[in-house]
């Protein structure tokens, strides 16, 4: 999933599956004519991301697990939120920069890691991943 794919899936998990976003000026200076410019512009002005530096998006770039539990839990919970610092429990993210964000993310059900007591936070979320945690962060049903 790249980044720019993420906006989209996120946005639409928040405002519903015809939901489009408003033309607005652009804000990154690496996503002008990019296809999904105005959803990452969205993405922005909610909170879920500020871009990957230097007043750039990195709209092609993929997406790894970690950045991915601080983008949903950011769309959850608002723009400002901060996990709380608690005991650790995968033994893969011990002084990773998104170490409270991923244990959030497991003690609200969105993840249960990537199995053997790991995460992988480091490893690109696969559009199959990103399906589960839409799916269990915005609670949308499981059809049989």
């Amino acid at each position: 999933v790249t980044r720019a794919e993420m906006a989209v899936f996120v946005e639409r998990a928040l405002h519903g599956g015809s939901y489009q976003p408003p033309v607005v000026p652009l804000t990154f200076n690496d996503i002008n004519g990019h296809w999904a410019q105005y959803w990452i512009e969205r993405s922005n002005a909610e909170g879920i991301t500020t871009g990957c530096g230097g007043g750039k998006y990195c709209p092609d770039q993929n997406v790894t697990r970690a950045e991915m539990s601080v983008f949903i839990l950011r769309a959850l919970h608002g723009g400002s939120y901060q996990p709380p610092v608690v005991g650790l429990t995968f033994n893969d993210t011990t002084e990773h920069w998104a170490q409270y964000w991923i244990e959030q993310f497991k003690t609200e059900g969105i993840t249960t890691g990537c199995g053997g007591g790991k995460y992988c936070p480091d490893q690109n979320v696969t559009r199959a991943e990103m399906a589960v945690f839409i799916v269990r962060a915005f609670g949308y049903p499981v059809l049989p």
